[in-house]
Order: C-alpha cells, then sequence, then structure tokens
C-alpha cells in the first residue's frame, strides 16, 4: 500500500465478478439452473447435504426456528457479543434470547457459560463463529447432545473456517451464512442456510420459493458499490482520495465507512421488516460460483496475514492479542485486538496511515434493545469496551504488515500500559 496508507478493509469482489454480474443483469434472466449450481457447490463445500440461498441471514435463521417449529415459550441461547439482529430476530420469532458469556480473547461462546444458561425451555444454541474463529465445537456439541438441543452455526464471518479439519456450517444440525459486500465471499448481499436435516431443508426451501424474484435494480446497485469499493481501496486511490476523507471525517467525530455499511439500532420489533421473502437471483449464484473458486486463495491470503499479526504483535505492551480455541483454524475474518485506550489507539494508529474500525458487534447481554434478557457477561462486556479491528485482509503486502506492526508498537508506547 502506497505511503503507508492501509484500508482497514478491502472486498473480495473483484472485475472478474464484476464482469459477471454485468453480464447477467443485462440477460435480466431468472436462471433457476445457475442457482440450484450454486446450491449444490456451496453444500458440497462446507460439507451438508443440503444448502439453500436466502435472502438474508437473518431471514435464514427465522426459517431454521420456523422450520423446527419453535416459538412461544422456547428459548435459544446465543452469545452475549454478537450482531444485534441476530437476537432481535428471535425475539420477532417469539422466541426468547439468553445471552451467554464468551472468552474474553477467544470472542466467541464459552461452553461453560452456554451449559450454565440451559434451562428446560432451551430448544438452540447459536454457536458464533465471531471475526472468523471457530467455537470449541467438540464441546458444544456434546453439551447440546445431552441436553436435546439444536445447534445452529452462525458463519457469518467465517466461511471456509476449519475446526478440527472439517468446514464449520457442516458441524451442527444447520447454519447460515450472509454474503454480503464486506464479507470473504459475497454475491452482492443474499445469505445461505445449509443443513443435513432432509425435512428441515425442504420447509426452508419451501419457504424462499414462494417468494417473489429478489430485485434486479438491488442486485445492480451491489454490483455498482462493489465495484466503488474495489476501487476506492485500490493502492493508487486510497492513499490519495479515502484515506484523507476518512481522517477528516474522524475530526469531525465521524466514521463515514462505518455510517455506510453499518445499521443503526432499532427495536426488535422492526426486524422482520429487514429482510425480504425473495428468491436469489441468477446473478447472485453465478457471482458466488467465481467466488468459490477463489476463496481458499482469499482465506490462505487472511490466515498468513494473521499469523503474522499473532507472532509481531504478541509481546506489545498493554496490547491483548487474539486467542483461539483448541481445534480452531481461523481464516482471521477479522484481527481484533484489546487496549485500555482502544479510542486512543485508533487515533494513533490513523496518524501512522492504519485505519482501524471499532466493528459493529454489541453487548447484547446490557443492551437497552433486551431489557428483559439481560444478564451478567462480564468478558463480553469488557471485549466490547476494549476490541479494535486491525486491518488483515488478503490485499496486505510485507510491507504493510510490517508498518502496522511498527505503528501498533509505537502507538502502544506512546500511550503507555
Amino acid at each position: 500500500m502506497a505511503l503507508g496508507r492501509i484500508p482497514r478493509f478491502s472486498p473480495s469482489f473483484s472485475p472478474a465478478e464484476a464482469l459477471i454480474a454485468a453480464r447477467y443483469l443485462a440477460r435480466d434472466g431468472d436462471d433457476g439452473p445457475v442457482v440450484e449450481k450454486f446450491e449444490r457447490t456451496f453444500a458440497d463445500f462446507v460439507g451438508a447435504r443440503h444448502a439453500v440461498m436466502v435472502p438474508s441471514a437473518r431471514y435464514g435463521f427465522h426459517l431454521l426456528l420456523k422450520g423446527w417449529g419453535f416459538g412461544p415459550g422456547d428459548e435459544v441461547i446465543l452469545p452475549a457479543l454478537t450482531y444485534f439482529a441476530i437476537p432481535a430476530l428471535a425475539k420477532a420469532t417469539g422466541l426468547t434470547p439468553v445471552f451467554a458469556d464468551i472468552g474474553l480473547t477467544t470472542h466467541v461462546l464459552d461452553p461453560d457459560a452456554f451449559e450454565a444458561a440451559i434451562t428446560p425451555r432451551t430448544k438452540a444454541v447459536v454457536p458464533t463463529h465471531l471475526f472468523g474463529t471457530p467455537c470449541d465445537m467438540d464441546r458444544i456439541r456434546a453439551i447440546a447432545a445431552r441436553h436435546g438441543i439444536k445447534v445452529i452455526e452462525d458463519v457469518a464471518q467465517a466461511a471456509g473456517a476449519r475446526y478440527r479439519g472439517q468446514r464449520v456450517g457442516g458441524l451442527g444440525d444447520a447454519a447460515y451464512y450472509t454474503f454480503g459486500l464486506t464479507k470473504n465471499i459475497t454475491t452482492l448481499s443474499g445469505a445461505m442456510v445449509t443443513t443435513s436435516d432432509d425435512a428441515l431443508a425442504a420447509a426452508v426451501r419451501a419457504e424462499v420459493d414462494a417468494g417473489s424474484l429478489g430485485s434486479r435494480r438491488t442486485a445492480a446497485k451491489e454490483a455498482l458499490v462493489g465495484t466503488a469499493m474495489m476501487i476506492a481501496t485500490h493502492p493508487l486511490v486510497y492513499p490519495f482520495a479515502v484515506h484523507p476523507a476518512i481522517v477528516l471525517g474522524n475530526r469531525l467525530g465521524k466514521d463515514p465507512i462505518h455510517e455506510r455499511f453499518g445499521e443503526a439500532p432499532r427495536t426488535y420489533e422492526t426486524v422482520p421488516g429487514y429482510y425480504r421473502e425473495a428468491r436469489p437471483r441468477a446473478v447472485q449464484a453465478a457471482v458466488g460460483l467465481k467466488q468459490l473458486e477463489r476463496i481458499e486463495a482469499l482465506n490462505g491470503a487472511r490466515v498468513r496475514n494473521g499469523r503474522f499479526l499473532d507472532e509481531h504483535l504478541a509481546n506489545v505492551p498493554g496490547l491483548e492479542v487474539p486467542t483461539y480455541p483448541e481445534g480452531a483454524e481461523p481464516i482471521y475474518m477479522s484481527f481484533v485486538v484489546h487496549h485500555r485506550d482502544r479510542d486512543g489507539l485508533a487515533a494513533a494508529l490513523r496518524s501512522r496511515g492504519v485505519d482501524t474500525t471499532v466493528g459493529y458487534m454489541s453487548n447484547c447481554a446490557d443492551s437497552d434493545l433486551f431489557p428483559d434478557e439481560r444478564a451478567r457477561c462480564p468478558n463480553a462486556e469488557r471485549a466490547y469496551h476494549d476490541l479494535l479491528h486491525l486491518p488483515v485482509h488478503p490485499n496486505l503486502s510485507d510491507a504493510d504488515r510490517r508498518h502496522m506492526c511498527e505503528a501498533v508498537r509505537q502507538s502502544c508506547l506512546e500511550l503507555g500500559p
């Protein structure tokens, strides 16, 4: 990256996907076989019998809960540190979200906290492979089996990650993914549900097939935004046009990227309106198929970058680096560090050309959105206040990695222990 200016993320969307999107949008057909091929290919990739494209991850989650007949009076256990829309969707579906604590620096569900949260009303647990780090699935599955609880994997940030050699998403009873533009695999929005439960897959597919075809305009808009992101994060563009705008916005108390891609918190009653009950378009599946051809290479680059950061930031004073459950093979969708003055660290890094973000996760166990479901989850609370995402995307060069590590080291020394 020129001039030592490093963007917080870089999209997986490439010129190859842009050309595919243009071709399919121009013909504007509902090519069902392309969707079916993507679903079959994705199911094989994950190691599940079925994959069904859905409009969004939260809608997929809703269909899983509905497919099993869960509803009022039932409980679902979720990690406290998560994206607010998932527990909000559970509540809107009629279930009660129950929050369990995380490992402080793994950021994923603590199996002991999960087991402690179980009641006779518990129907499901959602191990969220947050930031690309797989949960301790052996222990979670064993606990769930003892209590007759369904395991629904949240793989929104971990497509391709493995646990003990097996890809996540095929380890529980079902899983959901999301393919937004900032994910490591994109289909111009949209999502996927995977399962080896034949009856559940049939129920989900029936719901999706009953919907109308997704908006061509929305797909075209996503393709344009993806192309713009690809250009904006290019080494010849970002240092001169985007980074100065981010610095200026931060001085004005704003984060323009966060505001563009974030989602303002809403009350749980409005969550069902967030999704569209629509069938996927051929253009989305075609882009997804191309992405699957590249996902191992893209994830491999993330892993190389993440391991470099693991090694070179391990002993920086005042900094806590991520840890990983035994058996987890993370893809480093994010590299999340903790610092007592994370806002000061973010400002110091920005002054050295390294853009960062606090991300979009919340401590939902202490949120005004869930006043009746509050729980004491100290690790989630501390992580929520201390965490900061460092760039770990595939387009980092060796010079970028070294510059970033030196910037972190100098910034932490300035801030003190």
